[in-house]
């Protein structure tokens, strides 16, 4: 199936201003180690913890593409390009494939990823021949016709195919168990015509001065014959080779080689290669330099001189938003985790402030003789800018002051303890929630221990809190104080609910504290009492009328009037939704759902993160949902969300998931007195696309019409808050064909005039 989108390039500069225009997606990617390129005329293409730019050579200017820009998908995993057909091959995770050519359009080839039958459907290596690609996977071979951009023909080896490489009327491939080969003109679909011409664990191949080379790695460059194999070089860094330009180029992270003839060899060492492209290795060859990013190698004479330029795109640290807080106008996220067990992730801290990325650098941290990871989360002293405070998830609170780590508290120095079940053994020092109270004390969530709330005070000490009814609880995560000075506590998986608390303002008196702990939420429906008891509660969102809105594997439930939770006939609510047209059978707000994270905007409308769907945009009561966001409609890397915040100013939701980060500024806090920040999302519309298109930031009960490029009108609705949904139909509810379309809008104290374009492809 072919799907064809015109990239419409708006790339957003690296520094942008601090308001951008509603309605703007932005990808927060992190560029932290280039792993490839691909040169092509105009551009050097790199790829970075599978995110996707371009250095023009021209320009010197640096573009970043992604589902923003109109890629298919998320998570590239390789790239190549091929100079006969002026095309870049990208290819992501999912198997999903598009063709970037050098005018801008974007061809999708999604047959391997959208294949129904049970194999690994990894792509490992991509070999151009002429307008044929070759591309080797976990199960075979599939070919793509870079000319009429089809796939073509796939070949069930049932081996891993790591390269392949045509010669002499043969095709031979490269795989985990030897080297395969077939006639051409035979039948390759049929596994009989393919055979096993030597156990050779060749992991690339290529054609130079009419023999076919491949190399082994740990071992070598060899020559390879229908019959044998003969070792040329003996090089245990070799692991790729490719051939441009009569010259045969071979490399491993150490070594790179210029071969002129099997007997011609140039090193070039010293350096990190990850990986290289050439369009003519005689003048420059472009490489992956890993942390230093973009780098370039030219030739003169016989002579080869490095060229250090270090480039590639600013942004976090790494795809990991684990959690994200705003400290005024400053993001703060740390990329860390853990469950029962131990992801064991580097520590990462990472800060987006005034547009630009900076981070924190942990690598050299030891805590109890092993390096900083699994970090939590993270705050700022309220009283002292750049005074964070971490918790990690074994090594307990680590404390950093103007980019230095200051000091790391754990059991041997602090109340801090250490897991119940293993006294006080090093790296059990679970630690997760983090908030300052109102006087500025600093209190923390330990995990599976008797007192399960610490507090550093303001004048620097520690204290215990001792709660029954969450000690020794397995996964306290989450921790915070209402405005109005309540604690809560939330308690995940095992005797999982929620946890309120009040001090009274005597941290060294707790005789007069009251808490109480919820696992099950008693709510009335039509005056009726029902009970429900969620498998998972997960987070937890003050609103602006003091509501607490708590996730849970039910979807949300409310905490209203706060002030009296400790009531002995205490309810809780839930949304139940109306019934309508389209629904029918009337239901309750995510029911389904796991809510992973909920974030309040400055319209008391709530962003509810989940973990397999998305993010719900939906009204301040819940009762409509505004837009439902997902991998399929917007530029959301991945449906399983981590954390969501928005900024204090801006209204920019910043929405981070398990593939990375994205950003999406709302439309403004209020409705809009001129129609002069008004867009449609999707848009432009894609041809698989065939949910509703919604046009926001209308003024309130805004008359639409849309008309196409004749001026006929297709569609005509009133909009109700700041947005109107239209099915992509005209009025005999037919999807409308490809073109632009107009949107004009008008209220009763305006005259109608012209406020965006739709763009479709069908």
């Amino acid at each position: 199936m072919k799907k064809t989108i015109l990239l419409l390039l708006s790339y957003i500069s690296l520094t942008v201003s601090a308001q951008l225009p509603s309605g703007t997606w932005r990808t927060h990617l992190s560029y932290s180690s280039v792993t490839q390129v691909a040169e092509t005329p105009t551009k050097v293409f790199g790829l970075a913890d599978g995110a996707l730019f371009a250095y023009n050579k021209a320009t010197q200017n640096i573009n970043l593409y992604s589902k923003v820009d109109g890629l298919s998908d998320n998570k590239v995993t390789l790239i190549a390009y091929s100079s006969t057909n002026s095309t870049l091959m990208i290819v992501y995770d999912n198997s999903n494939i598009d063709l970037l050519t050098e005018d801008g359009h974007i061809y999708n080839i999604p047959d391997i990823k959208d294949n129904q039958k049970p194999f690994n459907k990894t792509i490992n290596k991509v070999n151009f021949e002429g307008s044929i690609a070759y591309v080797g996977t976990y199960y075979g071979i599939t070919t793509i016709n870079l000319t009429t951009r089809l796939a073509e023909n796939t070949y069930l080896l049932k081996k891993k195919v790591l390269s392949t490489a045509t010669f002499n009327g043969n095709i031979y491939a490269a795989t985990d168990q030897g080297i395969v080969s077939a006639s051409l003109s035979s039948n390759l679909a049929d596994n009989n015509n393919w055979t096993l011409i030597n156990a050779l664990k060749a992991t690339d191949l290529a054609v130079f001065q009419n023999t076919l080379v491949g190399v082994v790695t740990s071992s070598g460059l060899y020559s390879i014959t229908p019959s044998s194999y003969q070792l040329l070089k003996t090089n245990t860094a070799f692991t790729n080779l490719f051939v441009v330009n009569n010259v045969l180029i071979v490399f491993g992270l150490k070594q790179l080689s210029y071969f002129t003839s099997l007997a011609q060899e140039t090193i070039v060492s010293g350096t990190t290669y990850y990986g290289l492209s050439a369009l003519d290795p005689t003048i420059t060859t472009w490489h992956a330099a890993g942390t230093a990013g973009i780098n370039r190698i030219d030739k003169s004479g016989s002579s080869y001189t490095k060229v250090t330029l270090g480039y590639k795109p600013t942004g976090p640290m790494a795809n990991n938003p684990y959690r994200m807080k705003f400290s005024g106008n400053k993001l703060m996220v740390v990329g860390g985790g853990a469950y029962y067990d131990r992801y064991k992730t580097p520590g990462q801290m990472m800060f987006f402030n005034n547009e630009q990325w900076s981070f924190q650098k942990v690598d050299t941290i030891l805590a109890q003789g092993a390096t900083a990871r699994d970090f939590m989360n993270i705050v700022e002293d309220p009283r002292e800018t750049n005074h964070y405070f971490v918790s990690s998830y074994g090594e307990g609170v680590y404390e950093f002051r103007n980019q230095k780590l200051v000091k790391i508290h754990d059991h041997f120095n602090s109340s801090i303890q250490a897991h119940a079940l293993v006294g006080t053994a090093s790296h059990y020092d679970r630690t997760f929630g983090l908030c300052y109270d109102k006087d500025t004390n600093l209190y923390v969530t330990n995990m599976h221990v008797s007192n399960a709330v610490k507090v550093f005070s303001k004048n620097g000490t520690w204290t215990s809190l001792n709660y029954p009814l969450i000690a020794n609880k397995e996964l306290l995560f989450e921790i915070g104080q209402t405005k109005k000075g309540l604690f809560w506590v939330i308690s995940v998986e095992v005797e999982t609910g929620v946890f309120f608390f009040d001090t009274k303002g005597t941290l060294t008196n707790q005789s007069d504290d009251q808490s109480k702990f919820f696992s099950t939420i008693d709510y009335l429906e039509n005056g009726e009492q029902k009970s429900l008891k969620p498998a998972n509660f997960l987070c937890l969102a003050e609103d602006k009328k003091g509501e607490l809105w708590v996730g849970t594997d039910k979807g949300p439930v409310i905490f209203k009037n706060p002030s009296q939770i400790f009531d002995a006939n205490y309810m809780e609510s839930r949304i139940k939704l109306p019934a309508t047209a389209a629904s029918p059978i009337t239901g309750y707000l995510l029911e389904g759902d796991n809510v992973t994270s909920i974030a309040v905007d400055a319209n008391n409308r709530k962003w509810l993160g989940t973990d397999a769907n998305g993010v719900y945009f939906v009204s301040e009561d819940g009762l409509q949902t505004i837009f439902h966001y997902s991998t399929d409609n917007s530029p959301l890397p991945s449906n399983k969300i981590l954390s969501i915040a928005i900024h204090p100013t801006t209204g920019e939701v910043f929405i981070g998931t398990d593939k990375g980060l994205v950003s999406y500024t709302n439309e403004a806090l209020t409705s809009q007195k001129k129609f002069t920040e008004v867009y449609a999302t999707p848009n432009p519309v894609r041809p698989e696309y065939d949910g509703s298109i919604t046009i926001s930031g209308l003024k309130l009960n805004s008359s639409v019409k849309i008309t196409d490029a004749s001026g006929k009108t297709v569609f005509e609705g009133t909009s109700t808050e700041t947005q109107i949904v239209w099915d992509g139909l005209d009025k005999s509810g037919n999807r409308v064909d490809t073109g632009v379309y107009s949107v004009y809008a008008s209220t009763s104290d305006s005259l109608e005039s012209f406020v965006t374009q739709i763009v479709v492809v069908k």
